[in-house]
């Protein structure tokens, strides 16, 4: 999979190499659950779902999530796995 998942389409093999983000083919996901409170205009009464993504591109050095996004943190799932948490 060439990878163009971020502005930064840094056209990675991600099958064989890891891109700027540092990661592999597949989805790494240090957090996957339901989200309430924040935003109730979004997230209603029933709340809305969150989905914490390892490894990102852009490398901000005050960056709030660094476990997750810089120190690849987190668990290999497959699409199979993300799309049955995303429909419940």
């Amino acid at each position: 999979m060439l990878c163009e998942q971020c502005p930064r389409r840094c056209a990675v093999d991600r099958d064989n190499h890891a891109g700027r983000c540092k990661a592999y083919g597949g989805f790494k996901v240090a957090r996957a659950a339901p989200h309430y409170w924040e935003e109730p205009c979004i997230s209603g009464t029933n709340g809305s779902g969150t989905v914490f993504f390892s490894g990102c591109s852009l490398g901000c050095v005050f960056c709030q999530n660094d476990e997750i996004s810089h120190k690849n943190f987190g668990k290999d799932i497959s699409e199979k796995e993300l799309a049955e948490f995303l429909t419940g």
